[in-house]
């Protein structure tokens, strides 16, 4: 089992969660993955019945609550997720065309909240995701 899965998995005990296999497994599918994945991309890539689309999505749900992933948008409005949100925050730069996605360690993040406070926003959160075409894709 790698690292990144054992730290996520340290996380949620902390936090009170269980940790079943099920969740071990979605863990795992997403840090074998090279790009964020959607529910459904990520159900796609475990093992044959060992969890159904439904648990997928809640554990997901209970996992970016948690802080151990990172939750991005596509340009067609589809969550995607990725292992590492409270083990390394970052975001990412997608190829329009072929899907390629590289890992952004930049963030705004800061100067985009504060402008939220201006405005009177508070409890302020981003997802930012960068689209482009890649160099592969223009040749």
């Amino acid at each position: 089992m790698d690292q990144i899965v054992q730290d996520a998995i340290s996380i949620l005990r902390k936090q009170g969660l269980r940790v079943t296999e099920q969740r071990k497994l979605i863990l795992q599918a997403l840090a074998n993955s090279q790009s964020p994945w959607s529910a459904e991309e990520t159900h796609a890539n475990l093992p044959p019945g060992s969890c159904d689309l439904v648990t997928v999505y809640r554990c997901l749900d209970q996992f970016d609550k948690a802080g151990v992933i990172d939750l991005g948008v596509r340009e067609n409005g589809t969550k995607v997720y990725c292992l590492g949100h409270g083990l390394g925050h970052h975001h990412h730069l997608t190829c329009r065309d072929c899907g390629r996605t590289e890992r952004i360690d930049l963030c705004m993040g800061e100067e985009l909240e504060e402008t939220a406070k201006s405005f009177g926003f508070i409890e302020i959160s981003h997802i930012m995701e960068v689209f482009g075409r890649c160099p592969s894709c223009v040749n």
